[in-house]
């Protein structure tokens, strides 16, 4: 199958890109923001920070965690009789501006629906010059299923979505970074 690949500009400076097979998403999302990273980060990988970034989640569960990473378990649940439950392991590095995140398991409670066989990307964020830039990427292979290209359009429309509440999230926790002064 021919990859298909969308660009576009989201407003409120919001990029993204989505790359799709037949049974594939990739989604690369960025922003830029005066807000700082080291705060950027902690929303990232602060397990309350996610729970509040997942307002559609059934329910996020901390299974454990240290210093800079953590293991979550969404809960999903859509169209009432679809629930998916899901488990992240994520891990910080701060020398990096990065937190990786991988998908450990994935169960659906009905077959009809496309499992995730893998799934794994990023947070990272840039300084480029006196600008921020947060960038979030996401890999997902799918199993082939009738109602496989439903979902991805589901997903790319949430993916957006999650990119809107991150940038004012974000926007509304952290305070901005410091002025340089001249």
């Amino acid at each position: 199958m021919v990859p298909l690949t969308v660009f576009a500009d989201g407003g409120n400076d919001i990029q993204y890109k989505f790359t799709q097979t037949d049974s594939t998403l990739s989604f690369y999302g960025s922003f830029k923001t005066i807000k700082r990273p080291d705060c950027l980060l902690e929303v990232f990988l602060n397990y309350n920070h996610i729970k509040a970034l997942a307002p559609d989640a059934k329910e996020v569960q901390l299974i454990d965690q240290g210093i800079n990473w953590n293991k979550i378990r969404y809960i999903y649940q859509k169209f009432i009789f679809f629930e998916n439950i899901s488990v992240w392991n994520r891990k910080l590095s701060m020398e990096k501006q990065r937190l990786d995140f991988i998908l450990v398991s994935s169960l659906n409670n009905m077959v009809t629906i496309p499992k995730m066989i893998s799934s794994s990307g990023f947070y990272q964020v840039k300084t480029q010059g006196e600008d921020i830039i947060v960038e979030y990427y996401q890999h997902c292979q799918l199993t082939k299923s009738l109602v496989t290209n439903l979902y991805l359009n589901i997903v790319k429309n949430e993916a957006i979505h999650f990119m809107e509440r991150l940038l004012e999230y974000s926007n509304t926790i952290c305070s901005d970074k410091p002025a340089i002064n001249n």
